[in-house]
């Protein structure tokens, strides 16, 4: 006899001596999440998933049909990877008002993502930028900030070392439409030419200057461009 089967004939004995119908759905369904969880805990499945309960995205595990019922967890690493991002770059972000900080946004195959992480679907492509005007120049160092600068980069290349399945880049993208956490428009439209800081960081010094300040000459850095905002995109390796 299988294990399952061996599992499975133990529960019967035991509701039928000492158990109601909701003792033995719970009991069903604790047993069900110790295997996933177990899954989990050893490394083989990620903690970020779907659960459908014969096809339904809203049943709990208890409430699988006793004959012929399924549960499946649909584990997404893309949607580990992009929860862990977005909590990574809001971790390094610089605080005053905590505009930047919760300007992290999320894209999912271009569109803006509200739903939980967990339903990310493997296969897609996330972005994930910050919409505040002046992202660039924290990405770039050419702001000077009481944290390192380059955030998406630096959040790149952890992720690059914890999720082996996750292709991650950095880019620099347009964006169309909606509201930063100030509630301006996006994009932002370059009112002046960028100015090219100079400023330099480094772990051991700090922040220095390479280069007095100018006025930029690249075509995207005029007055009446959009702004290009630093972005990771994320993919899974196949």
């Amino acid at each position: 006899m299988a294990i399952a089967e061996k599992l499975n004939a133990r529960i019967q004995l035991t509701v039928s001596r000492t158990m109601d119908g909701a003792q033995f759905r719970g009991l069903i369904g604790n047993r069900i999440r110790q295997e996933r969880d177990a899954l989990i805990a050893s490394g083989a499945a990620a903690p970020e998933y779907v659960r459908r309960v014969d096809g339904s995205l809203s049943k709990p595990e208890e409430a699988v049909r006793l004959h012929g019922g399924t549960v499946t967890y649909i584990f997404s690493t893309i949607a580990q990877a992009t929860a862990w991002a977005l909590a990574e770059c809001r971790s390094r972000s610089p605080v005053s008002s905590g505009a930047f900080r919760d300007s992290w946004a999320v894209l999912v195959d271009g569109k803006a993502w509200t739903k939980p992480m967990a339903q990310i679907p493997s296969g897609s492509e996330v972005w994930i930028v910050n919409t505040m005007p002046y992202a660039r120049k924290i990405e770039v160092g050419g702001q000077q900030i009481r944290v390192p600068p380059r955030i998406v980069e630096a959040v790149r290349q952890s992720l690059m070392r914890r999720f082996k399945q996750i292709k991650a880049l950095r880019a620099f993208k347009p964006l169309q439409g909606g509201r930063d956490a100030r509630g301006e428009p996006v994009p932002y439209i370059l009112r002046s030419a960028g100015i090219a800081s100079g400023l330099s960081w480094n772990k051991k010094e700090g922040w220095g200057r390479k280069h007095a300040a100018y006025v930029s000459r690249r075509k995207d850095r005029q007055a009446g461009e959009q702004m290009l905002y630093p972005t990771l995109i994320l993919t899974e390796k196949w």
